[in-house]
């Protein structure tokens, strides 16, 4: 039986909010730069039913965006629960919000008894991970892990050309998440920044990877397709998982991508969906 099409990686907007922008990124963080470009597209449900039909894709983790505004985050997180409530086999919801806010924990544990299948995409778009950003989102990362839910963490390639959204990280710091979320099912989005070919350093690297996957969100604008076979030499096609960013990206150009990596078809079927019904226990 051929696996389910997955992507786990996938932004929807509430119609209130994509209509008035605007306002409600006003005094928002460095992420809304990328959003306040009204050509940025906001995807709403029938958007994505739309594309998934038309790409052939069967189910998609829904998430929103880091709000530093508590009342926003959760008016948005408890719409991706309605939207995914009515279309329960082919939506499964995570709750985004700004990881650094005091009402944070509190916002997370709620979202997590409500229904949510994680957190994510959480987001720091305008610092690295220093001591004081590890503690919180390993906080986040280990409540995670206690409830057996995704924990999906946004980072970026520490070289190569500025964008909106680009966060000032280094490899290190993503390692050092990576590290204190072993016993979390951790997705490092955008190829983990690069991470995957660290595990070639030193076998203990690589030994904190047994949890830790990484989606392709973006990939064909920031790595050659020649990046995903030889991390997949490194780790294993296992760690790896189709992620779209859609509406940014369709399904239709990682497929073509993942052609022109040379991979092999039973190794695309696993990344684009057998890995996450393994890792979503479907």
């Amino acid at each position: 039986m051929m696996s389910r099409v997955i992507d786990v990686h996938v932004h929807l907007t509430p119609p209130e909010i994509a209509g008035n922008r605007e306002r409600f990124l006003a005094g928002e963080g460095a992420w809304a730069q990328i959003y306040r470009d009204p050509k940025a597209r906001m995807a709403t449900t029938d958007d994505l039913l739309a594309a998934m039909d038309g790409e052939g894709v069967d189910v998609s983790l829904v998430m929103g965006f880091p709000w530093s505004n508590e009342d926003t985050a959760k008016r948005h997180n408890e719409w991706l629960l309605e939207q995914a409530a009515r279309h329960p086999s082919r939506l499964k919801p995570l709750a985004a919000f700004d990881a650094l806010a005091p009402w944070a924990p509190r916002h997370a544990e709620s979202m997590l008894r409500a229904g949510m299948a994680g957190l994510g995409e959480l987001a720091l778009y305008d610092r690295g991970f220093g001591p004081a950003e590890l503690e919180a989102l390993g906080a986040l990362g280990e409540l995670c892990g206690r409830e057996n839910r995704l924990f999906l963490m946004h980072v970026n390639e520490p070289i190569g050309h500025q964008y909106p959204g680009k966060a000032p990280l280094e490899i290190g710091q993503i390692h050092a998440l990576a590290q204190g979320c072993q016993n979390v099912k951790l997705i490092l989005a955008h190829f983990g920044g690069g991470l995957p070919f660290f595990a070639a350093l030193k076998k203990e690297v690589k030994n904190y990877f047994h949890n830790i996957f990484f989606d392709t969100a973006a990939m064909p604008f920031l790595f050659d397709p020649a990046a995903l076979p030889m991390a997949l030499k490194i780790l294993g096609p296992e760690h790896f998982l189709l992620g779209t960013d859609f509406p940014l990206l369709k399904t239709s150009r990682y497929r073509k991508y993942f052609a022109e990596a040379g991979l092999a078809p039973e190794i695309i079927a696993q990344i684009m969906g057998s890995n996450a019904e393994k890792l979503l226990e479907m």
